[in-house]
């Protein structure tokens, strides 16, 4: 009863907290592969960072659209759900355009 009620607050702040976490992973396992240390890096990890954030993001948009497209939501839970989920295109934006930028610059700036 009270984790079903925990899970029902957190919902519509699904995007924001699930987006954040995604873009923050992806982005320290991508700027530390391939920026900070290039001579380990790998293409291989800033693809499977990539994925984990994106996976992130989209579960948080998709906790976010069951509120939004759920009925007898308040409007209130549904305008937190619409931000969240509007948060989470950002944050994709924020993960794929590093993540075509580390495929596209030489490692070490060869």
């Amino acid at each position: 009863m009270k984790t079903e009620r925990i899970r029902d607050r957190f919902m519509p702040w699904a995007g924001l907290a699930l987006g954040t976490l995604g873009v923050g992973f992806a982005h320290q396992i991508g700027g530390d592969s391939t920026f900070q240390d290039c001579r380990v890096g790998s293409p291989l990890i800033v693809i499977i960072g990539t994925i984990v954030g994106l996976a992130l993001i989209g579960l948080g948009a998709f906790g976010s659209w069951r509120i939004y497209a759920g009925d007898g939501e308040t409007p209130a839970r549904r305008m937190l759900a619409i931000v969240s989920m509007m948060a989470c295109a950002i944050f994709a934006m924020a993960v794929i355009l590093p993540f075509i930028a580390s495929l596209v610059i030489p490692r070490c700036w060869q």
